[in-house]
């Protein structure tokens, strides 16, 4: 039929109120209102009387309703068109915004009444929406060209510059009132902006006219609110971009998601043959040739994440999302797209334009069943109509049913229906017969989703459901947030660079940010999870891992939390991961105890050469630091169980690193003339190490002869020196599997000075004759813990150095209190959790046991606090005050143990993130961080008086 709408009326909405409509037609001049005829005026007090932005419309463009009385609508639509059209030829911007406004006010009428009457079908109307967009585009575009100084012609106004509609309006299915989706792109070797203008530049402003131009509000309202965020990488492209860069970033890290945005794509305006050109180019990637799963497993991540808990997942008419939640239109256009995305790349009649089309042309593929699309179609039609009549209330961007019943009573009048129960019913039935093929055809596969509502990551503006489930989980920048991951998800990170490695991290993408929100600091957590992700070399191997394994990932996002420099780490070595799965990674280290020596060796064994040898040790080292670190972070060892399984590592090390220098030396040099030792001074020495402790070495020989009896032979003293020139090298050297430890030989006669490996007659001399009180200290907590035959006589003469000195004891104090008032003055703590340098710190605490040591022979004793039970069962201290000084010394390394696990040296506690400073208090025994640092403090007074009385007031120190 082409008649005008009274003509071909086929539905007539009930009148919801007589006085509302009354008043509605008391506006409208009586010459438009006497052009229908009487029959006809029920439908139209119908209508004004449930929808006050069409009766606002009957008054506004009376002329049209005019009009419609006595001719088509489809002409009246054209004639719409033509004004839209016309805009392009405006000689000012004002005439231009309203010739398009008024031309937009025009086809809201038309299409509504038509659309309302029976007189259109859904397909009539969202084709007559998307013709007029067309043509608001096209006139906005020709106005804004003529702007900026292009000669427009009416069939191509700015050759080489591309107008693309993706989404509704790419389909002609556009909505009542629908935003638009634009792409521009310009051609670079076509586009030619007038002389003496740059390409992208005047690229740019053409788009930002076009913008304006349509979404600007005026006094006479808008034209469409226009989104261009639908082009390549939109946060860092212009708004117009070029057509060449587009087609690499398709080419190289083009999603799925784009895929079936840009399957919509429909040249609109601008240049056209150059607008269907570059769809053409793009076929490749939109159409595979092969069945694409790897678009079904992302488009069943969407949906997966669709179907979330929250509001969506309920089916309740009233207030209920008719778009967006369960059961509704964008279930079917799922749906439908899916099977397109798949089987559109070898079979050409499927990659039709719109739903209700796309299955049409499956159910006659054979792709779908017959009577699925059919009851798809139906439904799909009549929640389009709902939505259309919901935006017809008010012309808001809205699918949601009124939960207010007289609302929604309005938009079931405006569908014909006078009965809301009736209604209501009948939306109920679509949604879940909707719902119903969703569920079966997605029914596959984990979900997608967090318990705390659902994880959104395609697109280019996050939903708002994503985004509150953001802030649900404690992220107080939930946009942020998004854009990362969604970057991520994109590729925009090494390790997502691959298909795969993105498919991957969607799925896990739920997973793990509900792990981070779980660790009670999520946005420092997050940004540490940022730090290691974005370092990882590849993705696909960790992030499979991450997926396979969810305890590894939740054992990871809590060590991300709590330690920054754990995370650095496994960022830097993603292999590490491995070793997260292995059982003896979560046991306690009470029942596995420290690393076994007989393992280590076995897996040095397996290795050939001196440079394979000590980059084993380093990934064992690497390994084993990772497991003691994150038993200590997750509680399930003491600091003290750390710091002795951090030292027998280092011994282990020490020891087969020597053993791997000696075999070296000796392959160039011959045997060793003689046994070597390997000193243990300081925290090594005494089984205190933590997880960045360097090691102080003393390297002492016993020669048995002048020379080696190698092919190259050596003095001994030279033999010696490179032996323990190696040992350092294989120790320190920092090698594709980074360094061991760093290595400290300054404790040795004579300092850098004196040679690097030191005979044992020299060592007795030095420490005999010319050793400073200091060094006997030192070598207080001297430890042997690697060597290459019998070691008494060092160990004598290690005792030797403390108790035979025949010094007396107040020159032993005066020494260490000259000492300790040097090192207070030349190396001050950093702040007051330097628990080493501070006053009343460990360093306090060890020149009391070290002097006390010293003045009454009673060394060497490695161990501090052994030291100090030593000195109260000689009665050198009063028991209580040991007793404080192995209290202090043991919350000293409790918190020591651990900020330097997680942060390195020179811990801020204003850095420290929530959930590590709850750990830390915890260790330590205190309720809180505050706490903590108050019992720091009163430890550390009551350290140093103890040092006072025992060694003596810093105020009558010497220059030391």
């Amino acid at each position: 039929m082409s008649g005008p709408i009274p003509s071909r009326l086929r539905v007539k909405p009930p009148v919801l109120d007589a006085q509302a409509a009354s008043h509605a037609r008391a506006d409208i001049p009586a010459a438009a209102l006497n052009a229908w005829p009487k029959a006809a005026h029920g439908f139209l007090d119908g209508v004004l009387a449930a929808s006050p932005y069409l009766a606002r419309l009957s008054v506004k463009r009376a002329d049209t309703l005019t009009a419609l009385a006595r001719k088509s609508p489809e002409s009246a639509a054209r004639a719409a068109c033509e004004l839209a059209l016309a805009a392009r030829a405006c000689t000012n911007e004002a005439d231009a915004m309203t010739a398009l406004r008024h031309a937009k006010a025009d086809i809201h009428l038309i299409t509504a009444l038509a659309d309302l009457s029976g007189a259109w079908t859904l397909e009539e109307t969202t084709a007559a929406l998307s013709d007029f967009a067309d043509a608001a585009v096209k006139g906005a575009l020709g106005y804004a060209a003529r702007g900026a100084g292009f000669e427009v012609s009416e069939d191509n106004p700015v050759p080489g510059l591309i107008v693309l509609a993706l989404g509704k309006l790419g389909t002609r299915s556009l909505n009542y009132s629908s935003d638009i989706d634009l792409v521009l792109a310009y051609e670079p070797e076509v586009f030619t902006p007038p002389e003496g203008r740059e390409a992208q530049r005047t690229a740019t402003k053409l788009a930002q006219s076009l913008v304006r131009l349509l979404t600007e509000m005026t006094p006479a309202g808008y034209v469409f609110r226009t989104d261009l965020r639908l082009r390549p990488d939109p946060s860092s492209t212009p708004l117009c971009v070029n057509a060449d860069m587009a087609r690499h970033y398709f080419e190289a890290v083009g999603q799925n998601w784009e895929r079936a945005a840009y399957a919509k794509a429909r040249a609109i305006a601008g240049d056209i043959r150059a607008g269907k050109s570059f769809i053409g180019d793009l076929e490749p990637f939109i159409w595979r040739r092969t069945l694409d799963y790897a678009a079904v497993e992302d488009i069943r991540a969407l949906a997966k994440q669709m179907q979330a808990v929250g509001n969506r997942a309920v089916l309740e008419v009233a207030g209920h999302d008719l778009k967006l939640g369960l059961g509704g239109i964008r279930e079917v256009e799922f749906y439908a797209q899916v099977i397109q995305l798949v089987f559109g790349g070898r079979r050409a009649s499927v990659r039709v334009p719109g739903t209700l089309k796309a299955l049409a042309a499956l159910a006659d593929a054979e792709l779908v069943d017959a009577g699925e699309a059919k009851r798809l179609t139906g439904a799909y039609t009549f929640l389009r109509h709902c939505e259309h009549r919901i935006q017809m209330l008010d012309d808001a961007q809205t699918q949601t049913l009124p939960a207010d019943p007289e609302r929604r009573r309005a938009v079931a009048a405006l569908s014909g229906e006078a009965d809301l129960a009736a209604f209501d019913a009948r939306v109920e039935e679509a949604l879940k017969a909707v719902h119903t093929a969703f569920s079966e055809q997605f029914a596959d596969g984990e979900s997608l989703a967090t318990s705390a509502g659902s994880l959104v990551l395609t697109g280019v503006e996050p939903e708002p459901d994503t985004l509150a489930t953001l802030e649900k989980l404690g992220f107080s920048d939930p946009v942020r947030i998004w854009h990362q991951l969604a970057g991520w998800a994109a590729g925009r990170a090494r390790a997502a660079r691959t298909e795969r490695a993105r498919r991957l991290f969607s799925r896990l993408a739920p997973r793990l940010v509900e792990a981070i929100g779980a660790t009670g600091d999520p946005d420092a957590t997050f940004t540490r999870f940022a730090v290691f992700f974005e370092g990882l070399p590849s993705g696909v191997q960790p992030l499979s891992l991450l997926i396979n394994h969810p305890e590894l990932a939740d054992e990871l996002i809590t060590i991300l939390g709590l330690a920054p420099r754990l995370a650095e780490q496994i960022g830097q070595r993603p292999a590490l991961l491995d070793v997260m799965l292995e059982p003896v990674f979560t046991t306690p280290l009470s029942e596995t105890g420290p690393m076994d020596e007989d393992a280590y060796t076995a897996r040095l064994s397996r290795v050939d050469g001196f440079e394979g040898q000590i980059n084993e040790a380093r990934r064992i080292v690497r390994e084993e630091r990772l497991r003691i670190g994150a038993q200590l972070l997750r509680g399930r060892a003491r600091a003290s169980e750390a710091a002795n399984a951090y030292s027998v590592l280092a011994a282990i090390s020490v020891r087969a690193m020597a053993r791997a220098a000696e075999a070296e030396i000796a392959a160039r040099h011959g045997p060793a003339p003689g046994r070597w030792h390997v000193l243990g001074m300081g925290k090594l020495g005494g089984g205190e190490l933590s997880a960045d402790s360097d090691l102080d070495l003393i390297v002492v020989y016993e020669a048995g002869k002048e020379r080696s009896s190698g092919e190259r032979p050596l003095d001994a003293s030279v033999w010696f020196a490179r032996f323990t020139q190696r040992l350092v090298s294989a120790l320190s050297a920092p090698t594709e599997e980074g360094e061991l430890y760093p290595v400290d030989l300054a404790l040795r006669p004579s300092g850098s000075a004196g040679p690097v490996a030191v005979s044992l007659q020299r060592f007795e001399t030095y420490y005999r004759e010319e050793a400073w009180v200091w060094e006997r200290m030192a070598m207080t907590r001297a430890a042997i813990i690697a060597s290459s035959g019998k070691d008494k006589a060092v160990e004598g003469a290690i005792r030797a150095v403390v108790n035979a000195h025949g010094l007396p004891p107040d020159d032993i104090r005066k020494a260490a209190l000259d000492m300790r008032a040097r090192l207070e003055r030349d190396k001050p703590a950093g702040s007051t959790w330097d628990l080493k340098m501070r006053p009343g710190g460990l360093i306090d605490i060890e020149f009391i046991a070290q002097a006390g040591l010293v003045a009454h022979g009673l060394g060497p004793c490695p161990s501090t606090r052994e030291a100090l039970d030593l000195l109260a069962s000689k009665s050198v201290l009063a028991k209580a005050d040991a007793k404080v000084l192995a209290d202090a010394h043991r919350l000293y390394g409790d918190v020591t143990q651990l900020t330097r696990l997680a942060h390195g040296s020179g811990f801020d506690a204003g850095e420290a993130s929530g959930p590590f400073a709850q750990r830390l208090a915890r260790e330590a025994g205190f309720d809180t961080l505050e706490a903590l640092s108050d019992g720091l403090n009163e430890t550390a007074h009551a350290v140093r008086g103890i040092f006072i009385s025992q060694i003596g007031d810093l105020s009558e120190a010497g220059d030391g």
